[in-house]
């Protein structure tokens, strides 16, 4: 039996924010490989929380994780310091689990970041800056990563070589770039092109830089990048084909840029935090400034599958050396 009127019928909902963050969370115990798990975990979270602004919204996925994770995520939900939790008793995987979340999004811009990454101040402001002087960019890191300037970005490089925009500049700070090697034990064989720590590969537009290319274990996409990705689930725990098929060739069908902010933003933990990383975490000091809008994507419609063709041509052993001399590289024109 039902009694007077529903108060919230026909009422419409404002919606306030216009930039989710969502984070997956896997846990299974804390032995082991995952023996800090709980630890970075926190790190993790309690640094957006301090740092996203209030236009943006926390979702945490929790993947079948342990109980100690389990409750100390449902208390930060309880205290209202994130706004969005799922629970989920297995593993659904990295991409199953934020996918849906994505799709379903109101909010325009979407970052998706693995649960082992610490966050500075100042990095949300400095990804919606890439967004806002590049309307092109589909996808942008708050990490930049000059190795990856070939990775996924046949329309940045396309687009960027016809209109102009590319340039290399010495702009990233060597301490940050070396300090990620690092973080994934890669110190020894990232940057044994040491062109590559000396000059970045960038785009430029009225004296703002973006680094070409991003990894993806933290980065911030436009929502309207899912539209391009497979409608079925993935049924991958962790994968780089899963990232490749849901996030990067999305965004290349898309027509979008792939960028990173020139400066770093952010850490990666791994699944043991090192004594800087707790320092770091202390010098958080919380920045909330948001823009008013985000300007909407802007495409040249062009396929991707053109743009990887010609790219390949200028590109090439013979080629690349005299274009890369041209954009300000001076030296290992050959190695680059």
């Amino acid at each position: 039996m039902r009694i007077g009127s529903n108060p919230e019928k026909d009422k419409r909902i404002k919606q306030d924010g216009y930039h989710r963050i969502i984070i997956p969370v896997y846990i299974p115990n804390l032995d082991g490989y995952f023996e800090k798990g709980l630890e970075f975990t926190k790190l993790c979270i309690e640094s957006i929380i301090k740092t996203k602004h209030s236009k943006s919204l926390l979702t945490v996925v929790n993947n079948g994780s342990c109980i100690e994770v389990a409750e100390y995520l449902q208390e930060l939900y309880n205290s209202g310091k994130i706004d969005q939790l799922i629970h989920h008793r297995s593993n659904m995987g990295k991409i199953d689990a934020v996918l849906p979340v994505a799709r379903t999004a109101s909010e325009e811009l979407i970052t998706i970041s693995d649960g082992d990454v610490l966050f500075k101040d100042g990095w949300i402001q400095a990804v919606e800056e890439v967004f806002t002087h590049f309307p092109e960019a589909g996808m942008v890191a708050p990490v930049p990563n000059p190795t990856f300037y070939r990775v996924h970005s046949e329309n940045t490089l396309f687009d960027g070589f016809f209109k102009r925009r590319l340039k290399f500049q010495s702009i990233c700070d060597k301490g940050d770039l070396l300090r990620f090697a690092e973080s994934i034990d890669a110190l020894d064989t990232m940057y044994m092109k040491k062109s590559r720590l000396d000059y970045q590969l960038t785009v430029n537009r009225k004296g703002f830089s973006a680094l070409v290319g991003c990894g993806h274990f933290v980065s911030t996409l436009r929502r309207e990048v899912f539209d391009f990705a497979p409608s079925e689930l993935s049924r991958m725990a962790y994968a780089a084909k899963a990232d490749k098929d849901y996030i990067d060739i999305p965004n290349d069908e898309a027509g979008l840029w792939r960028l990173a902010t020139a400066k770093n933003y952010a850490y990666h933990i791994g699944n043991t935090p090192d004594a800087w990383v707790y320092d770091e975490f202390e010098k958080i000091k919380g920045a909330f400034s948001e823009l008013r809008e985000i300007p909407i994507s802007k495409k040249w419609k062009v396929s991707v599958g053109f743009k990887s063709a010609v790219n390949r041509l200028w590109l090439n052993k013979i080629t690349r050396p005299f274009f890369f001399k041209r954009m300000g590289l001076n030296e290992g024109l050959k190695e680059y």
